[in-house]
Formats: structure tokens, sequence, C-alpha cells
């Protein structure tokens, strides 16, 4: 399988040999520079990457879509500098396209965070075929000029990781600036895209902005794209500003009716626990952690990494603890401590 690696690139110099690195044995990396100042270039070409320079305009797409034009591989992967492919990436790629010949993959994206890490589904690798491209300014989607629609496509086990999110790479390369500018003209340019509203809520969660990140996740609500995958997320993210906000009532009477709508969500179960736990409701904290286990960590939708597992045992640990059952407090640390989470071991040395 001849697979091309495509890279958009602006002052990468921090990141993009790591992302290079992690490309070794594909049929060729492309990289489309769009007015780096520093060494990216420079790097880009010393490792062997086929290198060509296109003038910004502010759309995501655009670039992609040129870089994707340089390829000559049978399939397509885009890649950011500041990601990496994991290291069964090619593996599961190949069984993918064995399976499914001309179908887009909609991989896994692991969001390194500060705290935690974070995962959700992107159609990242496609066939290179004329009919797929990319469309939208920024949070730009395949779609298939078949269909007239977004590409249909199918879950795949590669895995890509991403350290972008991290605050480090906000301070130091403006993306808080940059992006919040892309999404206001995109909301402007389609002020019912609820997907964009919930992008734009991202931005200021993520940057501590939380009674502007309210407004940008309830509007997003109230376009009420319940069919969208984001849409779910959408609604744990509110729920998550309202507790921020000091409204953690008013979150779990918001979320609470919507439980049964999204039964195989761990997030949403793991965050109306934390919910019961902020304001008092006992019988429900336990009801909601034991949900969110049961479910288990998903793929599905974007999640926290643990909270169907690790993260959800640990809480109920800390239920059983303050509420003087030892020893099914000892029971949930140790289940959270198989995987190496170091809150539950702290706790074990201290209750044991």
């Amino acid at each position: 399988m001849k697979l091309s690696v495509c890279m958009i690139v602006k002052n990468e110099e921090a990141n993009i040999i790591q992302a290079l690195k992690s490309t070794q044995g594909v049929h060729e990396v492309i990289v489309v520079d769009t007015g780096s100042s520093d060494r990216t270039v420079e790097l880009a070409e010393a490792w062997g990457a086929k290198v060509y320079f296109y003038e910004w305009n502010e759309s995501f797409s655009d670039a992609r879509n040129y870089a994707a034009s340089k390829a000559s591989g049978q399939y397509i992967a885009m890649l950011d500098a500041d990601e990496c492919l994991s290291d069964h990436f090619f593996v599961n790629i190949g069984k993918h396209f064995e399976r499914y010949n001309d179908v887009p993959a909609a991989i896994i994206i692991q969001n390194e965070n500060d705290q935690e890490s974070t995962r959700h589904r992107a159609v990242r690798v496609y066939p290179n075929l004329e009919r797929f491209c990319f469309d939208g300014d920024v949070h730009e989607q395949l779609f298939d000029s078949v269909s007239g629609d977004l590409a249909e496509s199918q879950d795949c086990d590669a895995l890509i990781y991403h350290y972008g999110y991290q605050s480090k790479q906000y301070e130091n390369k403006g993306k808080y600036e940059r992006y919040l500018a892309l999404y206001d003209k995109a909301i402007k340019d389609n002020p019912y895209n609820g997907y964009m509203h919930y992008q734009l809520g991202k931005l200021y969660y993520s940057n501590e902005k939380y009674a502007e990140a309210y407004h940008a996740f309830s509007r997003s609500a109230e376009l009420a794209e319940m069919n969208r995958f984001y849409y779910p997320v959408m609604l744990v993210q509110l729920g998550y500003t309202l507790k921020h906000l000091g409204y953690s009532k008013e979150a779990y009477q918001l979320l609470e009716p919507l439980a049964d709508q999204y039964p195989n969500y761990p997030d949403l179960a793991f965050l109306l626990g934390t919910l019961a736990m902020d304001i008092g409701k006992l019988d429900r904290i336990e009801h909601y952690y034991k949900e969110a286990l049961n479910i288990g960590d998903t793929d599905k939708y974007s999640t926290i990494v643990g909270n169907g597992s690790f993260r959800a045992a640990y809480n109920l640990g800390v239920f059983y603890e303050v509420t003087g059952n030892k020893e099914q407090a000892q029971f949930y640390y140790r289940l959270a401590a198989k995987s190496g989470f170091q809150p539950s071991i702290d706790r074990l040395l201290v209750i044991s």
C-alpha cells in the first residue's frame, strides 16, 4: 500500500522532526509551507520530505487540497506538525483498506492535554481520488463530490497523537487569537452552523473563558443538530461550563433527562455523578459512576480517557471513603490503580 502523508505547516521547527520521525516507511511525505520564518522548511527538506509552498488564504481546506494534489500515493493521510502517527498506524490503516477499499477511515485522535488525555474520531485517511476533497475554512471536513455531502467513512483503529491543545502550544503560537478570528468569520458566514458554535465554545472553555463558552455552547444547543456526533459532546461541555460558573444544579437538571438518550456515552454518566456529588444527591452519585464503569471507555464519542474506567473507579473510591465504607473504597481504588492512576495509588497508601 502506497501512503502519502500530507502536512500543512508554518513555523513548526519545534515540532516537525517528531512528526516526521513517526512517518518512517511511508511512500512519501508532502510538506506544504504557508509562510515559515524559522527552520521548518530546512528541517523538512533535510528529512527527505517533498516541500511545496502555498500562500495562506485563511482556509485550511484549500491548503489541505493543495497538498493532496501533490500526492502520488494510493491513499492520503493528513497529519499536522504537532501530531505523531502511533506505532501500529500503518498496520491498522492497511487492515482498513483491505476491508474497505475506497472508503475513508475515521481514525482516533488522542489529544495529550496538560492534565488529561481526550479522544475523538476524525476522517484523516482516504483514497487518493478526485471525488474526495476538504471543505470549510476551519475544522474542515472531507466531502464526496459524488454524493454532494460529507464523505461516508468507517471507523478504524489507527491512532494519531496530538499535542497542540497543551497550554504551552497555545501561548507560544498564538493559536487562541488565530482560531478565534477563524471561528468568528465562519459563524458570520453561517450563523446556523451548530458545529462552529460548539468549536468556538471549546476554544473559550480551553482558555478558561467560561462565560463566553456558555454563550457559544448554548447557541449550539439551540440549533438542535441532535443527529450530529458532536451534539452530545457539546452538551457535556455545556454541563462542565455551568459547573465552572457555579451552576451545578442547573447543569444536573439539564443533563439528567438526557441520560437515557445517550446510554453508551460514559462521559455523560461520569459528569452526572460529579454534578450529583456537587449538589448533594448522594443516592445518584454511586448510580452514575457505576453506570460510567458499566459503559466502559468509548471510541464512538469524543471522550476523556478513563471516564469509563479508572476515573470513574477512583471517584467511587472517594465516595465510599467519605461515606465510611472502607472496604468498597479500597476495592475501587485498587481497580483504578490497575491502570496506573496515581491518585488511587496515593489513597491506597493512606487508607490501607
